[in-house]
């Protein structure tokens, strides 16, 4: 028979792995909130702040992303699936 009948218990998680847990739970929620939403002026589209509006492709009146129009994009997709 063995030494020890019943199943010892489980070891606890360790102070420092708690820690880092709660550490890392509070700097989630810190970005989440540092994330700010504004609406674009031009398209009154919902963007990040400071970012290019990407259906526009404005930031601060100006244009900075060209957007290719539709037939473009179809010449694409046939070129790279022939």
């Amino acid at each position: 028979m063995s030494k020890k009948p019943v199943p010892s218990k489980k070891q606890a998680v360790s102070s420092t792995r708690s820690r880092y847990k709660t550490y890392v739970r509070k700097q989630r929620e810190r970005l989440r909130k540092l994330v700010m939403l504004d609406t674009c002026p031009d398209s009154g589209e919902v963007k990040r702040r400071h970012f290019v509006a990407p259906e526009s492709g404005k930031y601060r009146g100006k244009q900075i992303i060209k957007k290719q129009s539709n037939n473009s994009n179809k010449k694409l997709i046939q070129e790279i699936a022939a």
